[in-house]
């Protein structure tokens, strides 16, 4: 029987899986028990379900436009370490040291809807955030300035940018230069906590770290709702958005 094009690339990426984690040092289980499927709904990494019957892991493979997006795949490792007690994420299995994937466990749970939800979520929601906001980790205050100024350079580097619309980013980058300057209290900040929330039966759990660092204390707060809008983080989050759906989907 032939192979239709959609079998033939689900057979070769089965084939590059297997071949991955057979050269991955200390795995306690043989991939070849696993059945791969893809699991979607990923903004940024493409991950696999890994079922071996009696349990179940999830296969992260970090995007090759990472530098593009500006993550730092060393610091997300180093974040994911210190969240890994805390019962904030779900439990880690494996991170391979060349950054190229990780491996977790699989969660039964669906995305928390932040427009639906009430005063008890929020009320959750804001304590999971200090959860994570009371671990010290080594990282520098993240740098919005640098981080949009990459965006903004890898945008102009792809397509044409009309006059009107470079004068909008460039005056919000002399504000945002200024911002960044200012000396606001730096704290573990997730940068797209909306969209990666898991309920679960054992609580809320958040996934993919990889735009994490020492941010400002109060962006997921804003991103979320949880308080008043704070006009410079609304429009930080508003740019950052924009930028990166350029850059994310003409890479």
């Amino acid at each position: 029987m032939d192979i239709i094009n959609g079998e033939r690339a689900i057979m070769n990426t089965n084939h590059k899986i297997k071949f991955l984690l057979k050269n991955a040092s200390d795995l306690d289980f043989n991939i070849d028990d696993a059945e791969i499927s893809y699991l979607i709904n990923g903004k940024t990494n493409d991950s696999y379900l890994l079922d071996f019957k009696k349990f179940k892991l999830v296969l992260r493979l970090n995007s090759k436009n990472s530098s593009n997006l500006g993550i730092n795949r060393q610091n997300e490792s180093l974040i994911l370490q210190s969240l890994d007690k805390k019962n904030i994420i779900p439990n880690l299995v494996y991170m391979d040291l060349t950054y190229e994937f990780i491996i977790y466990e699989y969660i039964e749970g669906i995305e928390l809807d932040i427009r639906k939800t009430d005063s008890e979520d929020r009320k959750k929601l804001s304590s999971l955030i200090e959860s994570y906001q009371d671990i010290q980790i080594d990282l520098p205050k993240f740098n919005y300035f640098n981080h949009v100024s990459l965006y903004w350079q890898k945008i102009k580097e792809i397509k044409q940018i009309g006059n009107l619309r470079e004068n909008k980013i460039e005056a919000f980058l002399d504000k945002l230069s200024n911002f960044q300057e200012s000396n606001w209290p730096a704290l573990l900040t997730h940068h797209d906590l909306e969209t990666n929330i898991l309920v679960t039966d054992s609580g809320y759990k958040i996934i993919d770290w990889e735009y994490a660092g020492n941010g400002f204390h109060d962006f997921d707060r804003c991103s979320t709702g949880l308080i008043e809008k704070n006009e410079m983080i609304d429009d930080l989050i508003m740019v950052m958005n924009e930028l990166w759906t350029e850059i994310n989907y003409q890479n």
